[in-house]
């Protein structure tokens, strides 16, 4: 058996337990938030996507550190930003773009953008040129203030929603709940990262560049999480975590820049090139015309939605051949 046919042997099987497991952290975050009355939304925020993300924070810091490969570590942070809203906006489609996106309250909102403000935030670093500063940089720092600024922004504003979620009756105790979620969790590690490391095996064969392997292939691999738990979610109603665990998701990806830097030799955003710049600005252009959804989908007209819901995997599609033509030259 040749080094590809394993390589893809090991992607699928990984993918499926990332898929069930996935599932799983829906099923017990849906719980969680029910029994410790943190609310859908929080959860998602917090818990499901920093646990859902845990794929992204391993191949950066190996990205960086052992592979010596910034390009392929910025590539999955902004790549896996753009999947996350591609894959939401595709399922607000069959599940309905105001139940995905309605009913939600200001932290929704306050999350949404909170996800944004980093995401531009690293960009502006980007430009203006980070340095070192320490063992981190002063970007990484900037985005490590603004992320726990940012989260702590969302939970005041959700203690004043709880009216406003829809949270289904769910049996077992909070314990019970808890140890299916940790195991969950750790199902994702152990199988994110040999999903990380073929799909690392497959791009040394292919020999494509690592800026676009790292929007393309390794984002999609990462996001397998975040999507397998949306979906989970939609089919549970539980929209609350959908939208959590993107955003959450989007908002932790950048903040794992923090984390990466301090394994890097320089500060990591000041080696963003072309295409990076152009995934980083698709995935604030998704991420906002989520925003804008979310807003219009408190209205009765859903005007805005029901022309930028399905425009979201035409504006990803476009962004990821553009990506593709810059890693090209």
């Amino acid at each position: 058996m040749d080094s590809l046919t394993s390589a893809i042997l090991v992607f699928l099987g990984s993918s499926v337990f990332v898929i069930l497991a996935g599932v799983a952290l829906a099923r017990f975050g849906d719980e969680l938030a029910e029994k410790t009355g943190w609310g859908t939304l929080w959860v998602g925020t917090i818990l499901v996507s920093v646990s859902t993300s845990l794929p992204e924070l391993s191949i950066n810091i190996s990205a960086v550190w052992l592979e010596k490969s910034p390009g392929l570590a910025l590539g999955n942070v902004f790549g896996a930003n753009m999947i996350n809203i591609f894959v939401i906006g595709l399922v607000a489609l069959p599940f309905g773009i105001r139940n995905l996106f309605g009913h939600q309250g200001g932290d929704t909102q306050r999350l949404v953008q909170v996800a944004i403000g980093l995401v531009a935030l690293a960009i502006v670093l980007a430009v203006s040129g980070d340095f070192k500063l320490g063992p981190a940089s002063l970007g990484g720092l900037l985005i490590a203030i603004a992320y726990i600024t940012g989260m702590r922004a969302v939970y005041k504003a959700g203690r004043t929603d709880m009216d406003l979620e829809d949270v289904p009756s769910l049996k077992g105790s909070a314990r019970n709940a808890w140890i299916g979620f940790g195991v969950a969790s750790l199902v994702v590690i152990v199988a994110g990262r040999y999903l990380a490391g073929s799909a690392d095996t497959i791009a040394e064969i292919s020999g494509i560049s690592a800026s676009f392997i790292g929007v393309l292939l390794v984002s999609i691999v990462t996001t397998l999480p975040e999507g397998s738990v949306t979906v989970a979610a939609a089919f549970r109603k539980s929209y609350g975590i959908a939208i959590g665990n993107v955003y959450g998701s989007c908002a932790f990806n950048i903040f794992i820049i923090t984390f990466a830097d301090l394994f890097h030799d320089g500060p990591l955003l000041r080696a963003m090139e072309g295409a990076h710049y152009v995934a980083a600005g698709a995935a604030l252009m998704l991420m906002s015309m989520g925003y804008f959804i979310v807003r219009d989908s408190q209205s009765p007209a859903l005007r805005l939605g029901r022309f930028l819901t399905p425009a979201i995997p035409v504006v990803y599609l476009v962004a990821l051949y553009l990506v593709y033509s810059l890693a090209q030259r």
